[in-house]
């Protein structure tokens, strides 16, 4: 049976826009119970591609060659065993994850004939923001910066309350899907993601940011799956991480729901199809029918 879960929420990426047109921010909440209230982003002034490099660009997402590059391997992975009850206990944490995140897909991403290197692992709290986190978004308690290549969160979020609460599973989470976003910047996903925005309906813009941020989730999944005996995500552990997976999404119970990151519904979907297979080839959410971004 799962633990009682504290208030946990899906992350955010904030995107370099293409031309140097700014930074986009995509919001999002750190709580199951309501959806967040999410502002617009940047206004885009990139002037719109043309035939075949639109076809390029789109092509990066679709049919990417992390999707044929084999499943996620199992690496050893020793993390600590203190209790997350510090900024500097969940940076060890963190510092270590990311090492076996990266470990893990560096063989796959080296497929794509693509450059990668190891993002940065940054705490912060509103109360002390730091250069590459500096003017986090509001009501986000994670994000990646594409511009740095950083992984963001707000460390006092992420502090143990109890020994029976979701926060270690909610922490790794966060990490694996904030270091999805890493992976598709580093793949080109996210080079051509405001591409298909500029003469688009909000409707359609909303769909594309959902397709990101689940595939973002689905790609974390996959490591955790590969993963999981090191993780403890076996047992009740994989107990826990079903029931926060099942209820991330932006349909919630608020009024005004923002729909840029998937329904719980979905966001099940990509997220247990990922785990169970441990395989990239199970998140391409670019080629999915529109009821399966939901």
């Amino acid at each position: 049976m799962a633990r009682t879960a504290k208030a946990v929420g899906l992350a955010v990426v904030v995107v370099l826009v293409v031309v140097g047109a700014g930074v986009a921010t995509r919001k999002a909440e750190h709580a199951v119970a309501e959806a967040t209230p999410s502002t617009s982003a940047t206004p885009r002034t990139v002037p719109k591609p043309k035939g075949a490099i639109t076809y390029d660009l789109m092509q990066q997402a679709t049919r990417s060659k992390l999707y044929t590059a084999g499943r996620v391997p199992a690496v050893s992975c020793q993390l600590p065993r203190a209790r997350l009850m510090s900024k500097a206990a969940l940076l060890a944490y963190g510092q270590v994850m990311v090492d076996c995140l990266q470990r893990a897909w560096a063989p796959l991403v080296a497929k794509t004939d693509m450059y990668f290197d190891k993002p940065a692992l940054v705490a912060y709290s509103k109360k002390d923001p730091t250069t590459f986190c500096a003017d986090p978004p509001s009501n986000t308690d994670a994000f990646y910066t594409s511009a740095d290549r950083a992984i963001c969160f707000e460390w006092p979020q992420y502090v143990e309350s109890d020994p029976g609460d979701l926060t270690l599973v909610d922490f790794q989470y966060t990490l694996s899907h904030e270091y999805g976003h890493h992976l598709q910047a580093a793949v080109g996903i996210l080079s051509m993601y405001d591409m298909p925005y500029v003469d688009t309906t909000k409707a359609a813009q909303l769909e594309a940011e959902r397709r990101l941020e689940l595939q973002a989730s689905c790609l974390g999944a996959a490591f955790l799956g590969a993963n999981k005996r090191a993780f403890g995500l076996t047992g009740e552990g994989f107990e826990d991480w079903k029931y926060l997976v099942k209820h991330y999404g932006d349909d919630n119970g608020s009024p005004k729901p923002i729909r840029d990151h998937g329904s719980r519904k979905s966001h099940g979907y990509w997220s247990l199809r990922a785990f169970g297979s441990a395989d990239p080839a199970s998140c391409n959410t670019f080629t999915a029918p529109a009821k399966l971004v939901s």
